[in-house]
């Protein structure tokens, strides 16, 4: 657990924020900084906290809501919505003391049941919320998403409107971590119950409790933007900077990118390395691992034999020359920036766990799978891919054709939305595509390959991987989730459901003007809060 920074450096941090609230107009939280303009490449899908995924929906979820906690720019976690905490019995429980100037929107306060009736949501199987999991800690949480134990049993209760009592089954060093993360953000159940199955998907049918409210949602043929406004009611050690911020949806990457070089929106997301002076300002994130994604629901790629051959003829060696400088030739599947207990998960597991390329085995292998589906010759597959990857994707099936005897049809590159959306609905055999981290969690990224999962992009069902994110989940030390995190990895990757190619760094840059704009890698958001410019 990160502790709170005391002595000189929290009296330094009070003296900071007293100047800074000297500077603004009245020190009341209310943002007197200028606009800030960012350009979301697509319209948020829910801004329900509970489901938002999609970046767009948790950047504006990001800035509309706060949690109990709050991790800063530096990733220390500080106070929120809470006052202050305590943990007893060997940090398995937690208690929380909220803020009394805690409030909604509408200036009603904020209770420490609007959390409580949040985590119910959250572990409410009929919710569908893609974070339950990342919560199982919780006592009772698991057996009330599934079904064998009661909504009394869950260790999460407001013993009054300003307390709130967290039980976890075994300590979690990441707990307070989570807290963080927009899953554990409140929500008021009579607004909830009152817009009738409609909360996140209007301006309208939103209550929110964080810096900005959302002021104005526009989505027509004439204008596609979101408007976001200082919230007058927000109350916290730390005030708005930003007066206002507008989410303008930009379809294009080449157009956004235009649009930020050209001085029209102060924060960039760059695919690529930016270069020349705005290379000075990037922050870099290694957070995404680019893998051929085999279906194994479809036709030869059912056989793991046939797909371990596929993996173990693909030799990346073949591109290494070709990737430009942001991409680097992968040794794992969870990509470096993702830590465990403080370290890069790669420094702990090893940075190369890829089975090394052996033509002779992915041909005996190859060639085995085929027999055993009573096939002589191996069928024509299509492999997807995003534009601008041809060249790489081309090498690697030549190496196929030498090894295997096989050349899949290729199928002309298309937008990586487009990719993207096939592979979500199963019409793929293998596709190209970038596996992000959504949290600085090995467990998360890798809880995406359970049976049934709707992140589960190759569709694999393995007893064994199943097994062990129970013994993950199950885990009572951090030595012993470490292990089996490490073990897990190999074990997916032993699957060939999936080939990891290449690791890709995203840089984040400000405009020249702009400044404590934050960008949260694993999430794909950026807050506001602190942000102004010249």
């Amino acid at each position: 657990m990160r502790a709170l920074k005391k002595g000189l450096q929290r009296w330094t941090a009070i003296l900071l924020a007293a100047a800074l609230c000297l500077s603004l107009t009245a020190c009341g939280n209310r943002g007197g900084g200028k606009k800030i303009v960012y350009d979301l490449e697509q319209n948020p899908e829910n801004l329900d906290p509970q489901l938002a995924s999609d970046s767009a929906s948790l950047t504006v979820v990001g800035n509309i809501f706060e949690g109990l906690l709050v991790k800063t720019s530096s990733g220390e976690i500080v106070p929120g919505v809470a006052e202050s905490y305590t943990t007893e019995n060997s940090e398995k429980r937690y208690r929380f003391t909220l803020r009394a100037d805690a409030t909604w929107s509408d200036g009603t306060p904020v209770t420490a049941y609007d959390f409580a009736f949040a985590f119910q949501r959250l572990f409410d199987k009929a919710t569908r919320s893609p974070y339950a999991g990342d919560f199982f800690s919780i006592s009772g949480s698991r057996a009330y998403y599934e079904g064998t134990g009661p909504l009394e049993g869950l260790g999460v209760k407001a013993v009054d409107e300003r307390t709130l009592v967290i039980d976890l089954w075994h300590s979690d060093p990441f707990f307070t971590d989570l807290l963080t993360t927009p899953a554990a953000f409140p929500c008021n159940q009579a607004f909830f119950e009152g817009t009738k199955g409609g909360y996140g998907l209007s301006s309208k049918d939103l209550l929110s409790n964080g810096p900005f409210l959302l002021d104005t949602w526009i989505d027509n043929e004439d204008a596609n933007y979101l408007f976001l406004k200082a919230n007058s009611t927000y109350k916290s050690d730390s005030p708005v900077v930003a007066g206002s911020v507008l989410l303008s949806v930009e379809g294009g990457y080449s157009e956004r990118k235009a649009r930020f070089e050209s001085g029209k929106s102060d924060c960039f997301l760059y695919r690529e390395h930016p270069g020349g002076k705005l290379a000075e300002r990037a922050l870099t994130y290694d957070n995404t691992t680019w893998c051929l994604v085999l279906n194994t629901q479809r036709g030869m790629l059912q056989n793991q034999s046939v797909r371990r051959g596929l993996m173990l003829a693909t030799d990346t060696s073949a591109i290494k020359d070709l990737l430009p400088d942001y991409l680097k030739i992968a040794g794992g599947l969870v990509p470096p920036s993702v830590t465990m207990m403080g370290q890069s998960f790669r420094e702990y597991a090893g940075a190369t766990v890829i089975e090394a390329p052996n033509a002779a085995t992915a041909k005996q292998l190859f060639s085995q799978g085929l027999a055993a589906l009573g096939k002589d010759r191996p069928e024509s597959l299509t492999v997807l891919c995003p534009e601008g990857s041809e060249g790489y994707l081309s090498e690697l099936m030549q190496l196929w054709q030498r090894d295997l005897n096989f050349f899949p049809v290729q199928a002309a590159a298309q937008p990586l939305s487009e990719v993207e959306a096939l592979v979500d609905a199963g019409n793929f055999d293998i596709a190209l595509m970038p596996v992000t981290s959504t949290q600085n969690s090995v467990e998360a990224y890798l809880g995406d390959f359970a049976t049934g999962s709707e992140w589960n992009l190759p569709r694999l069902s393995d007893p064994a991987v199943d097994n062990l994110l129970e013994q993950i989940n199950n885990a009572t030390s951090t030595a012993e989730k470490e292990a089996l995190c490490k073990q897990l990895e190999e074990f997916v990757l032993h699957t060939g459901c999936i080939i990891p190619l290449y690791y890709q760094a995203q840089f984040f840059v400000q405009g020249e003007k702009a400044e404590h704009i934050e960008y949260n890698p694993f999430f794909g958001y950026v807050k506001f809060k602190e942000a102004r410019k010249g």
